[in-house]
């Protein structure tokens, strides 16, 4: 007769900001944890997974549960972080783990009621305060200084912290900290997508398109690049403000930009397919020094070149694995010259993107961050181990584990 099951250990992920196909929580860390054998809900404010009896959406093994988004950053403070925690507390979790710097006060409530809780980091908070410009410069000090001292509270009281850069976990005690780097999923990119690279003419940008990630400079660049007429900036991610799209529709470049709006995984996938090369360009903000792009991971996992800023931390990647080239992110010159070199030298080119492919398949993927976030969990909430219908004497099969590379 077969053993009873163990009851599953539910885990609800819970973001104010997020969407529900978000690449680091949704994509990695809930599809990892379910398919490690954790019931995992993510909660999330998005009106396309909102359902009419409130019921959760079911993908991969992973319950979304939707709350309304609504505009505006006062009414995300005040009503979609107390949505998203009515919501999650319906679920009635084993662990809460949250992604966003205005849920710690509920990370501290979901504490005092005894529940385990996780911090999931993914910007250095005081760092990106310095440099918001709708904060009058006379408080940022200050409130980054606050910020600090909250997180530094959340860090000592929470049942464990996330860290997505080796800089933001160094903030946090040591003891209770796992770095889980924001790398490429490998399996998501197949070796030889898209059209033949030789007919490729497609400049990459995916992501938040603003002034900080230099997207009037990437449009002002292919106004620049005068022997590849037929080069076209293939940008997509939401473009955060009407200036910012104003800026660029006025600048001569434009016309050589085809807008693709916000796509799912299968759509970026298809337009890296199209894609000569991937652009990951920061300002140079104390914040953006060592951060860990993911489009950059995820451009050399597709197989292309990139070119990102000239900062020590993308250099050494760059140089290390020649797999791309490096510019002063506020130059469209530069930019557009290093267009113009990897459209006129496509053989060096094409070698550059299966370099930077092979050091994804071996050193900065998804696997060998899910085996930290693995052990995090292992410490605050352990599987139990499942009991066997076989009979004694013969092997039980082992459990699949989500994987980046094959």
């Amino acid at each position: 007769m077969a053993n009873a099951q163990p009851t599953p250990i539910r885990i609800v992920h819970l973001s104010s900001t997020h969407l529900g196909d978000d690449a680091r929580i949704f994509t990695k860390e809930c599809v990892s944890l379910a398919r490690a054998g954790y019931d995992v809900s993510f909660v999330i404010p998005d009106n396309r997974h909102v359902t009419t009896d409130g019921r959760a959406v079911r993908r991969d093994d992973v319950d979304i549960v939707a709350v309304p988004r609504r505009p505006g950053l006062v009414r995300r403070l005040l009503s979609t972080t107390t949505a998203v925690l009515r919501a999650g507390l319906k679920r009635k979790a084993d662990v809460y783990h949250f992604h966003d710097p205005e849920l710690i006060p509920a990370g501290l409530l979901l504490r005092a009621l005894g529940k385990r809780v996780v911090y999931d980091v993914h910007e250095d908070l005081p760092r990106d305060i310095l440099t918001r410009t709708w904060i009058p410069p006379a408080l940022r000090a200050s409130i980054a200084s606050v910020a600090s001292a909250v997180e530094w509270t959340a860090g000592r009281t929470m049942s464990g912290v996330v860290a997505a850069t080796p800089t933001i976990a160094r903030r946090f005690p040591a003891d209770r900290t796992v770095l889980v780097q924001n790398f490429a999923l490998f399996s998501e990119f197949a070796a030889e997508a898209g059209i033949p690279f030789e007919r490729r003419r497609g400049v990459a940008f995916v992501g938040t398109i603003c002034a900080d990630r230099c997207a009037a400079e990437m449009v002002d660049a292919l106004g620049l690049v005068r022997n590849f007429p037929d080069a076209r900036l293939l940008l997509a991610g939401s473009i955060e403000t009407t200036a910012m799209r104003q800026r660029m529709e006025a600048s001569p470049g434009w016309p050589r930009v085809d807008y693709r709006g916000r796509l799912d995984r299968a759509g970026v996938q298809r337009l890296l397919g199209e894609s000569k090369v991937g652009i990951a360009l920061y300002y140079p903000t104390q914040n953006y020094f060592d951060t860990q792009p993911v489009k950059l991971f995820e451009y050399m996992a597709a197989g292309i070149p990139v070119i990102t800023a000239d900062f020590p931390y993308h250099r050494g990647i760059v140089e290390r694995h020649r797999c791309g080239l490096c510019v002063p992110p506020q130059n469209p010159a530069a930019i557009a010259a290093a267009i113009e070199w990897l459209f006129a030298h496509p053989a060096e080119a094409e070698a550059m993107g299966r370099r930077g492919r092979e050091v994804v398949k071996s050193l900065y993927n998804w696997t060998n961050e899910e085996r930290e976030l693995m052990r995090l969990y292992e410490r605050i909430a352990p599987l139990q181990p499942r009991a066997s219908s076989q009979p004694a004497g013969l092997p039980s099969e082992g459990r699949a584990t989500a994987g980046g590379n094959e």
